[in-house]
């Protein structure tokens, strides 16, 4: 599966013209247009990112168990410049396990998920902060009750949450279940542009830059 990035030959992007002037630039100077070029359409995708879109402006498919928080956000601040000539330059990120989680969103695969892995990711829960209203669900979903005197009855959603932390409720869970606690599972993502950059737009950006650097004070 490809990692996604974005790669960069200034030389195709202009006319015959502008591409005289270009190779008449130092590489030193080649090299800093081209930096500042891959930075702005940097700026492009994390903000894109930011507002959960698309490179062709659709928004991003929302979570299947729903919630408003914002995805792939840790994505777009590692984003980065991962190699760069006075003629090429690609965008991309340079920590393999964050490139590799960016191919599974950009091309909607399947994610391999283990708890060493949430772990390295900072993903880890938090057992001793209130149980999540899924986990609620769940309980009841699995029969779950509590004493009241010489009875049993269902509690509310309300009463789990404010009674049983993340941790407690996860155990009781799997007692219910039945089931021995995962420690490899899949999750499956539907495809989000996580990178990409419109031809057209990334023509525009070299050619103001390259009409600035012309312009600049030798």
């Amino acid at each position: 599966m490809a990692i996604p990035t974005v790669d960069f030959d200034v030389r195709g992007m202009l006319d015959a013209q502008q591409t005289l002037e270009l190779l008449e630039l130092s590489p030193a100077k080649r090299r800093r247009l081209l930096n500042n070029v891959v930075k702005r359409v940097r700026t492009r995708n994390r903000k894109r990112i930011s507002e959960q879109r698309n490179v062709d402006g659709s928004v991003f498919e929302a979570r299947k168990k729903g919630g408003k928080r914002k995805m792939l956000r840790g994505l777009g601040k590692t984003l980065q410049v991962v190699s760069l000539s006075a003629d090429e330059a690609v965008l991309g990120w340079k920590n393999r396990l964050v490139a590799r989680i960016a191919a599974d969103h950009q091309h909607g695969r399947p994610e391999k998920m283990s708890a060493a892995r949430m772990r390295r990711l900072g993903k880890t829960p938090d057992y001793n902060a209130p149980a999540t209203k899924q986990q609620a669900r769940a309980l009841l979903k699995e029969g779950y009750r509590v004493r009241n005197g010489k009875r049993w009855k269902r509690p509310s959603l309300g009463w789990i949450q404010a009674n049983l932390t993340c941790g407690r409720a996860g155990l009781i869970l799997t007692k219910l279940a039945g089931d021995t606690k995962k420690t490899r599972w899949q999750i499956e993502l539907p495809a989000r542009s996580v990178l990409g950059a419109d031809t057209q737009d990334v023509r525009e950006i070299t050619k103001t830059i390259l009409q600035q650097t012309l312009n600049a004070p030798q």
